[in-house]
């Protein structure tokens, strides 16, 4: 089994935040937190909720991922894009959902096209 301070390196590194960025959100020197990461020394409990509350604030989702990795839950390899979780909802949505969602999109759609047609129109304008 891994180490917090393991797990928690890990949920950084693939959130992509930096040690600098959130050292001063824990209260902590950059290089305190960097010797928690690499296992030389612990912090106290103030701080690693400190932490925890900073990564989510930098990364939103990277505390659940570490709580998730800490109780051993399996991770999936990459995050689902947006299509695939469009695609999944809708797999799985009721008559009713899918007239809501099919609105929504309708709507959207004639939006972009309003938006497209007025910017034409100034384009034609300028041109002129």
């Amino acid at each position: 089994m891994q180490k917090i301070h393991q797990l928690f390196k890990q949920t950084m590194d693939r959130h992509g935040i930096r040690g600098k960025d959130l050292a001063p959100l824990a209260g902590i020197t950059p290089n305190h937190l960097s010797d928690f990461r690499s296992g030389k020394t612990w912090i106290s409990p103030e701080v690693f909720m400190a932490m925890l509350s900073g990564i989510e604030l930098l990364a939103p989702g990277s505390r659940r991922y570490f709580c998730q990795l800490l109780a051993e839950e399996p991770m999936p390899e990459k995050r689902p894009s947006v299509k695939e979780k469009l695609v999944e909802m809708i797999e799985t949505a009721d008559d009713e959902e899918i007239e809501a969602v099919l609105l929504a999109v309708g709507s959207k759609w004639k939006r972009e096209m309003q938006s497209r047609n007025s910017t034409e129109s100034m384009k034609n304008a300028i041109a002129v």
